[in-house]
């Protein structure tokens, strides 16, 4: 059985164009980007205002770099009310709420929404996580709809799995996570250290912990694909999104010993736009991909722990 609802996210999501087309992505809530200039632009899912190179090269400066914002309460019950007036219900994924706004506005477009369709059902989800992990959770409620789940039932199995949503990669410099809140221990773990690559995964609030540092690329794959193999969940069923910030080539490389070693359904490398950029910076490869309950990390970083002994 078919169901009738829209599933849309918003620009954080880095679902390009292709992806959605691709798996029946309606939607997306756009944003808006301050330029070094001063200027303000939407922030979208693709390069428009600038090309990936300038626009990491600008936030690699740090005094010369861009800031985001969210769209209104008013442009998300614009975008939405055009489903909710051909009939359609509306499922809705949102970056966490923890870390932007974006969650409550949708919460306010609901609730003027629900009043003047009330027929319809509005549901939002806080993801608790950001960047590719919320587009992954975004793809999986399109595979859910696929499946014939019911919005609500779609949205019921959503909580229970963003919840084992992890993510495992490397970054060059934490300067950029960590300033804007999105890493757990921030102090800990700002500045550069050359060749040195911090390794996190996310906590139970959808902040990254650091669980370990690699010396170069070589070591920190080794190192991420042992951890994805001792944490992930039945891979043969999965599709795992590789995202990255200026190094493709590297992602290209994880995405491939993913595929070999892994062996999951599909390996789907991802751009990281503008939006999520700003707060990540450039440098950073990541693996998405759901795996066992995440709760205090105990468990992760025995793992991960386990995993540098074995690179002794």
């Amino acid at each position: 059985m078919q169901h009738n609802y829209a599933i849309l996210g918003d620009v954080t999501c880095d679902l390009s164009n292709e992806l959605r087309e691709r798996f029946g992505i309606d939607g997306y809530i756009q944003g808006y980007i301050t330029k070094p200039d001063g200027s303000e632009v939407p922030s979208k899912l693709e390069w428009d205002f600038t090309d990936a190179q300038s626009f990491y090269t600008a936030l690699k400066a740090r005094n010369n770099g861009y800031s985001t914002a969210p769209g209104s309460a008013e442009e998300i019950a614009t975008l939405w009310e055009a489903f909710l007036a051909q009939g359609k219900d509306v499922l809705s994924v949102s970056i966490s709420g923890a870390m932007s706004v974006t969650y409550n506005l949708m919460v306010n477009a609901q609730r003027v929404l629900r009043e003047k369709y009330p027929a319809r059902k509005i549901i939002v989800i806080d993801s608790r996580k950001y960047s590719a992990a919320t587009g992954l959770l975004i793809l999986q409620a399109a595979e859910l709809r696929n499946r014939g789940l019911s919005i609500e039932e779609n949205a019921a199995r959503l909580e229970e799995m963003k919840h084992s949503l992890h993510q495992m990669g490397a970054m060059d410099d934490l300067f950029f996570i960590a300033s804007k809140g999105r890493i757990s221990h921030a102090k800990a773990f700002m500045g550069q250290l050359v060749g040195i690559k911090p390794m996190g995964d996310f906590d139970a609030d959808g902040m990254v912990t650091v669980l370990a540092k690699a010396k170069g690329y070589e070591k920190a794959y080794r190192a991420i694909v042992e951890y994805i193999q001792n944490i992930i969940v039945a891979p043969e069923g999965q599709t795992i999104l590789v995202a990255h910030t200026m190094r493709e080539k590297q992602a290209e490389t994880l995405a491939n010993l993913i595929r070999e070693q892994v062996c999951p359904k599909e390996v789907i490398i991802c751009e990281v736009f503008s939006a999520s950029g700003v707060n990540i910076g450039p440098g950073m490869i990541a693996a998405f991909y759901f795996g066992t309950p995440i709760s205090d990390l105990a468990h992760e970083r025995a793992v991960m722990d386990a995993v540098m002994e074995n690179q002794k």
